[in-house]
């Protein structure tokens, strides 16, 4: 889902571009160029439920895109200290030791006219510790947004994320401005997404902000935690680091990250809630290469 709330942002270029339903020259060009990304992230220790029990992540993903359709993995690696002390697992062994995720997307955009544009996002995905059965989900993401002029707009709509064990549904808040802008301020401002950047000039981005993401995971059949059970995360995620771009085509994106709250709900293999449990705060670095076709 973090993935897709990102198009927050790049919808300000679109709906600028947008001359009574035809796109600016360049822009649809732009729109269907692909362009891989490779992230590399981590996540410092933190304790689990204020036990002395801790878990450090390590998360990679590797993404081929363009504005309308996309397809990426991604890996997480799991450190845990002082197992005994969990609230979960057996005391003894690691609870798990990796997650797998495959997504794929499409989006549809639709310009009413030049002032209000539509974009539909749709996705599948399949989240799983070791066995792909019963860990597919859906998600859509929908929103107008309307152009107040050429440096401010604002956005409204909803988006959910489909599991049969847990499905979440909020709404979508957000106010723009200079948001395609490569030359000083810009600020999105919202939920689920909060960012503010500055152009210290054409290649130099500095940036913060905060994203909110959840997902469903299949637990293995012979998990400590729960056998054939399932994980739920959610996650409010800031950041704040730095964009160069080198050339047209390659981009390097550093951020410091902080976890402002992370809840990690397990249930068992029925989807019934087993336990509650929060992550304490802790802070990260990720690091992404992009370079673009």
């Amino acid at each position: 889902m973090l993935r897709i709330l990102l198009l927050l942002s790049y919808v300000t270029l679109l709906v600028s571009g947008a001359e009574e339903n035809k796109l600016k020259e360049g822009v649809l060009e732009r729109m269907v160029q692909p362009k891989v990304s490779l992230d590399s992230g981590y996540v410092s220790d933190a304790n689990v439920n204020g036990s002395d029990g801790s878990v450090a992540v390590t998360k990679n993903r590797v993404q081929i895109n363009n504005a309308i359709a996309s397809i990426s993995y991604t890996n997480w690696h799991f450190n845990w200290s002082d197992v005994a002390s969990l609230p979960f697992g057996d005391g003894v062994s690691q609870p798990i030791e990796q997650m797998h995720s495959i997504r794929a997307s499409i989006n549809i955009p639709y310009f009413i006219n030049e002032e209000w544009f539509w974009l539909t996002s749709i996705s599948a995905r399949s989240s799983f510790e070791r066995e792909m059965e019963e860990s597919y989900g859906a998600g859509i993401f929908s929103f107008a947004s309307y152009k107040l002029s050429d440096d401010h707009s604002i956005q409204m709509g909803a988006f959910a994320n489909y599991h049969p064990v847990s499905t979440i549904a909020l709404p979508v808040m957000s106010y723009s401005y200079r948001a395609r802008k490569t030359d000083g301020f810009q600020l999105i401002l919202g939920f689920p997404r909060a960012y503010m950047g500055y152009f210290l000039n054409e290649k130099t981005l500095l940036r913060a902000g905060m994203i909110f993401s959840q997902s469903v995971i299949k637990l293995a059949k012979e998990s400590s935690i729960e056998a054939g059970g399932f994980v739920e995360a959610e996650d409010y995620m800031s950041n704040i680091g730095v964009v160069y771009e080198f050339n047209e085509k390659f981009r390097l994106e550093a951020d410091v990250l902080y976890s402002i709250k992370r809840n990690f709900i397990i249930y068992d293999a029925s989807g019934n809630e087993q336990q509650f449990n929060s992550i304490d705060p802790s802070f990260g670095a990720n690091i992404r290469l992009r370079y673009l076709f």
